[in-house]
């Protein structure tokens, strides 16, 4: 990994929280669908990343924004759980011949077939388990997979622009 690579993917994660912080935070589709662009960090974290690495970043950015959202803790727990299962989720993605571990996770690099999958996997696993925490009953569960499908939905359309505002770069 190039320390220029290091430097923009830093700079990246910076700026997402600040926009999600500062934008994102009041924002919903319909009232139940919620956009976390700080996933950002996790979901295209270089693919040689440690895995001890990727639970600790994960638990602060969930941290950071528990902090924020004053939810407790639930924000790290979803953000970690999904971290310590990125290695599993390429496992079960990877194609018949594999993958080259220099490359980038983009849609461009890694094509539809493969990156939507990974990344509605990822979505969808943190918002189920972050708003099944939130409701806190077993009666909300309609509510939170509700909440859980349309907030992965909308996090794949931003991540989508953001993967063709990015393309080339």
């Amino acid at each position: 990994m190039s320390a220029n690579f290091q430097y923009k993917w830093w700079i990246a994660v910076v700026l997402t929280i600040v926009v999600q912080l500062l934008f994102l935070r009041d924002l919903a589709l319909f009232y139940y669908g919620f956009c976390f662009l700080y996933l950002w960090a996790i979901i295209k974290a270089p693919i040689e990343t440690p895995p001890v690495y990727l639970i600790l970043g994960g638990f602060a950015l969930g941290w950071l924004l528990d902090i924020f959202y004053n939810t407790h803790g639930m924000h790290a727990f979803a953000t970690v759980l999904v971290a310590w299962l990125r290695p599993t989720f390429f496992n079960i993605l990877t194609p018949a011949n594999g993958y080259d571990e220099r490359s980038s996770i983009s849609l461009e690099e890694m094509k539809w077939m493969w990156f939507y999958p990974y990344l509605t996997l990822m979505l969808f696993t943190h918002h189920f388990v972050l708003f099944q925490l939130e409701a806190s009953e077993s009666s909300l569960f309609g509510l939170s997979l509700l909440k859980a499908f349309l907030s992965t939905i909308l996090g794949v359309i931003v991540f989508t622009l953001l993967e063709l505002f990015n393309k080339g770069k």
